[in-house]
C-alpha cells in the first residue's frame, strides 16, 4: 500500500474534467425519459380519440336527423308545435 494518501477536493476555481461530460449526459438521460413518458401518454390519448370517434360514429349510424322546413335560403326556419312551448303569464294578461 502506499502510505502517502492524498485527497484531491474540488476548490471551485476549475471544474473537475468530468462535469461537462457529465452534465450533458445527465441532460440526454432526463430528454429521453421525458420523451419515452410523453410518447406514451401521447399513444394513450391518441387511443382513447380513436375510441370516441368510433364510439360516437356506431352511435350515430341508427339515427335520422330531423328535416326542418326552411325559407329564404335556409335563413328561415319553420318551427312545429313539438318544438316549442307557450307559457301564459296570467298577471300580465288583466
Amino acid at each position: 500500500m502506499n502510505p502517502n494518501r492524498r485527497a484531491f477536493y474540488f476548490q471551485g476555481k476549475k471544474p473537475p474534467f468530468y462535469a461537462l461530460p457529465l452534465a450533458i449526459i445527465t441532460v440526454v438521460l432526463v430528454v429521453a425519459v421525458l420523451a419515452v413518458f410523453g410518447l406514451v401518454i401521447g399513444i394513450a390519448v391518441a387511443g382513447l380519440i380513436i375510441i370516441f370517434s368510433v364510439a360516437r360514429l356506431f352511435s350515430s349510424i341508427g339515427k335520422k336527423e330531423k328535416v326542418r322546413e326552411t325559407r329564404d335560403g335556409g335563413k328561415t326556419i319553420i318551427l312545429e308545435e313539438s318544438d316549442f312551448e307557450v307559457i301564459e303569464n296570467k298577471d300580465k294578461l288583466s
